[in-house]
């Protein structure tokens, strides 16, 4: 009984720590949704034992391996998630810095177009 109000109290805190990264931009909302699912679901699964039975008799989960094996299998999308996020983050960040790159170098013709072209016209008003 007292380690699910531990894991009960844990998952509400986690719930206050997320709510308030979004709050403060640290963690946008697209992101913070599976979080905040995950911590609900441990606050509701801790907190109301009985539901865990339940889920267990409807499921045909009875083993400790099964509930191992969907955690797991859980586990593994979100990585992927997150892999997916990180990698089209990369590509983006990729085209932006080749982007940058080249209006770098056209400024940096056009400055020098425009020294060359002032040079000149001393020259010629100086003459």
């Amino acid at each position: 009984m007292q380690i699910r109000l531990w894991i009960g109290f844990i998952s509400l805190a986690l719930l206050v720590t997320i709510f308030e990264f979004v709050r403060k931009r640290h963690l946008r909302e697209e992101y913070a949704i599976l979080w905040l699912l995950t911590a609900l679901a441990i606050a509701v699964l801790s907190l109301w034992p009985g539901l865990v039975e339940k889920l267990s008799r409807i499921t045909g989960f009875y083993y400790l391996t099964s509930v191992v094996f969907i955690v797991f299998v859980f586990i593994i999308g979100v990585l992927m998630h997150y892999s997916i996020v990180i990698s089209k983050m990369r590509e983006n960040n990729k085209e932006m810095v080749q982007k940058l790159g080249l209006l770098d170098q056209r400024i940096r013709e056009m400055d020098k177009r425009t020294r060359e072209s002032n040079r000149s016209g001393e020259k010629l008003s100086a003459g």
